[in-house]
C-alpha cells in the first residue's frame, strides 16, 4: 500500500508541474521536434517552463521510489491515473472547460484506483532485478518507433488534432522507455538505499537510457502540449507509456501478477479503466486543439511545424 501511496504524491506533485508548464507554453513560440535546437532554446529560456519542469521531475523521482516498493502493474496506472485526475480537477478549478467524455474520464480514475489498491498484497514481489538483454531490445525498439510516429505527426496532410495526439502517442513510447530504466533504479534503491545504490547504478544502463528515453519524451510531449490541452496530451502519452511499462516491466522484472482468481480481476479491471481514457479524450482532440489553437491566436485547422 505504501507504494500506490507515494505513487499518488508523486502523481500530484508532477500534475503541479504540468499545469505550469502548460501555462508557459502559451506564451512561447510554437514548438517543432523538426528543429531539437530551437525548441531546447525556447525550453530552457523560460523560467515559468522550468519550475514546471522541476515539479515534475521530483514527481518522476517520487515515482522511481515507488517503483522499487510496489508491483510496476499497481503503480505505474495509479500514477497515469492521478496524473489525468489531477489535470481535469485543475481544469475545473481554472474555469476551463472540459467535455463530456473528460467528466466521465474524471469519476472513472478513482474507481481504478480503488481497484489496483484491492488488488495489491503486502506479500506481493515487486520485482528488482533485470533481464538486461530483453530490458535493451525493448528500451532500443521503443524509441525509434516513438521518433518514427513524430515524423508522422509532422506530416503536411496531418492535422493539427491528429498531429497532436500522434505526437502524444510517441511522447508516451519514450516515456515507457523511461519508466522501465525507472524501475529498475527503483530497485537498485530499495535494495542498497540511496547511498550504497549510487555505483550500481552507474554501473547499469539505467541512468543513461532513462536520461535518453526522457529526453526525447519531454521533446515530444511539451510540443504536443502546446497543440492541445494537457487533459487530452497527458491521458494518451500516459496510458501509451503505461502500457510499455507495465508490458515490458512484468516481463523484464519477472514480475508475477496476483494468483487468486478476484485478485487478479480486479488488477486487470483497474488497468483497463486506464486504458479506457484515451477512447474518452480522442473523440475531444480535435475540439481541444482548436480551443487552444485560438488561446495561441494561431490557426485552428494546422499548426505548421515551423516558425
Amino acid at each position: 500500500m505504501i507504494g500506490l501511496v507515494t505513487a499518488l504524491c508523486s502523481a500530484a506533485i508532477y500534475t503541479c508541474g504540468l499545469v505550469m508548464e502548460q501555462r508557459a507554453l502559451h506564451r512561447a513560440p510554437e514548438l517543432s521536434p523538426r528543429h531539437p535546437m530551437r525548441l531546447a532554446r525556447t525550453l530552457l529560456g523560460n523560467r515559468r517552463w522550468l519550475c514546471g519542469c522541476l515539479l515534475a521531475a521530483i514527481g518522476s523521482v517520487g515515482l522511481i521510489v515507488s517503483l522499487g516498493l510496489a508491483p510496476v502493474s499497481v503503480v505505474q496506472p495509479a500514477f497515469a491515473g492521478g496524473v489525468a485526475t489531477g489535470l481535469l480537477v485543475a481544469a475545473l478549478l481554472l474555469g476551463e472547460p472540459i467535455t463530456r467524455g473528460e467528466r466521465l474520464a474524471l469519476g472513472m480514475m478513482p474507481l481504478a484506483l480503488l481497484l489496483l489498491a484491492l488488488s495489491s498484497s503486502e506479500a506481493a514481489d515487486p520485482g528488482r532485478t533485470a533481464d538486461q538483454p530483453l530490458l535493451l531490445a525493448a528500451s532500443l525498439g521503443s524509441l525509434p518507433a516513438a521518433m518514427a510516429i513524430a515524423l508522422l505527426a509532422g506530416a503536411r496532410r496531418t492535422s493539427a488534432a491528429m498531429s497532436a495526439v500522434l505526437l502524444a502517442v510517441a511522447a508516451g513510447l519514450a516515456q515507457g522507455t523511461a519508466g522501465l530504466q525507472g524501475k529498475g533504479l527503483g530497485g537498485l534503491l530499495a535494495d542498497h538505499g540511496p547511498i550504497g545504490a549510487v555505483l550500481p547504478a552507474l554501473l547499469s544502463p539505467f541512468p543513461y537510457l532513462y536520461a535518453l528515453g526522457w529526453a526525447v519524451g519531454i521533446a515530444l510531449f511539451q510540443t504536443s502540449m502546446q497543440r492541445t490541452r494537457a487533459t487530452v496530451t497527458t491521458p494518451v502519452a500516459n496510458v501509451v507509456g503505461n502500457v510499455v511499462t507495465v508490458l515490458f516491466g512484468t516481463l523484464v522484472f519477472a514480475e508475477t501478477l496476483p494468483t487468486e482468481p478476484l485478485p487478479l480481476a480486479l488488477r486487470l479491471t483497474g488497468l483497463g479503466l486506464t486504458l479506457l481514457v484515451v477512447a474518452l479524450v480522442r473523440g475531444q482532440a480535435g475540439q481541444a486543439a482548436a480551443q487552444t489553437a485560438r488561446q495561441r491566436g494561431a490557426t485552428p485547422a494546422r499548426l505548421t511545424d515551423g516558425a
